[in-house]
């Protein structure tokens, strides 16, 4: 009976000690498995409308992919396409959800349909003052809802990285502008449907036509007036040929940044989507920052260069405001989606928050 019993004891240590052996190899299996998708090499491509030599790309874009690269020791890598080679700045949202590149640098106004809180946020005139102000909200609105299920998520792609365009001002050839009327009988290039509707209603010619189109087109005569923020004058080389420009007009902003395809995304490593998310929140704020000082600087630069910038008088800017009070109030009560009315409630708080 004893005999029995020590038998009997013995086959049960020798499954207990299995079963714990079997444990030990699954679980050091799975931290294998685990450590070998951590290290696993990722080639990402990054596409955008910008120029390899464009200030977005060396002051932003590039030190970007350099964070990535060194936060991950090598395990990530960029294959680069500036200038529109893998496509128009238009296109970059839809090439970025059909996975024709990983990431991409979109601009909101350039697709209305597919952004449309995006869209109607970005153009209200004077919603923020600060590049940094209008970025850290923009990207705080951007990953929750409902802007990044309506504007991010249904386009198969998520935020990574935001930045807002300084208010963008009027720049002309023969014509200084001061205050609204001075924009009648002009043709106004212009981006967005806030632009083309509250230009129309003051007698002005809308004209709609991409960033690197501009300098050509101002040279050819197809507007006469360029609505457009200060950087990008700089950018597309419009400082060689505008002779006026304004400070305080503040009429509306481009909303842009990175993206990346969502699919793609899920499939990363987690400690890889980690320095990305984390690279994306750090470079929203530096970037602004930067810009915010660039700006101030590039008006310095052209006014010494021989541009007259004209900064509006008190009287002058009462009638901006009184101009945009009109137009805005018609914009925000066109916009019949709760989903805007919420999230401009968000966007403003946030602006508020880091004045």
């Amino acid at each position: 009976m004893r005999k029995k019993y020590s038998l009997t004891v013995m086959l049960l240590l020798v499954m207990i000690i299995a079963a714990c052996s079997s444990e030990k190899i699954e679980e050091k299996e799975g931290t294998e498995k685990k450590s070998d998708k951590q290290q696993e090499k990722v080639v990402l491509k990054f596409a955008t409308h910008s120029a390899d030599n464009n200030p977005l790309v060396i002051n932003t874009l590039k030190p970007f992919m350099k964070q990535v690269e060194e936060l991950t020791d090598g395990q990530v890598e960029f294959e680069f396409y500036p200038g529109e080679q893998l496509g128009k700045a238009a296109d970059l949202l839809d090439l970025t959800n059909d996975g024709v590149t990983d990431m991409g640098y979109y601009i909101a106004a350039y697709t209305p349909s597919q952004m449309p809180i995006a869209n109607a946020i970005g153009p209200i005139p004077g919603i923020y003052t600060k590049i940094y102000e209008g970025s850290m909200a923009f990207h705080e609105l951007s990953k929750q809802s409902p802007m990044l299920e309506s504007d991010f998520l249904s386009n198969g792609v998520r935020p990574l990285f935001s930045y807002v365009s300084s208010q963008t001002e009027f720049w002309s050839k023969g014509v200084e502008i001061k205050v609204p009327n001075d924009l009648k009988g002009l043709k106004v290039r212009v981006a967005g449907n806030f632009a083309n509707k509250s230009l129309a209603a003051l007698g002005a010619t809308p004209i709609n036509l991409p960033l690197q189109e501009t300098y050509e087109g101002f040279q050819r005569g197809v507007f006469d007036v360029n609505n457009m923020n200060t950087p990008s004058v700089k950018d597309f080389g419009l400082d060689e040929i505008i002779t006026y420009g304004t400070s305080g007009t503040d009429f509306g902003s481009l909303l842009t940044g990175i993206v990346i395809n969502e699919k793609r995304f899920n499939e990363l490593p987690e400690n890889v989507q980690e320095v990305l998310v984390q690279v994306g929140d750090e470079f929203t704020a530096s970037s602004a920052k930067f810009y915010d000082e660039y700006t101030v600087g590039l008006i310095k630069e052209f006014e010494d260069a021989g541009i007259t910038m004209h900064e509006l008088t008190k009287e002058e800017k009462q009638e901006w405001k009184k101009f945009y009070d009109t137009s805005i109030e018609k914009w925000v009560e066109d916009q019949s989606s709760d989903d805007f009315h919420e999230a401009l409630e968000i966007f403003k708080e946030a602006v508020e928050k880091y004045k």
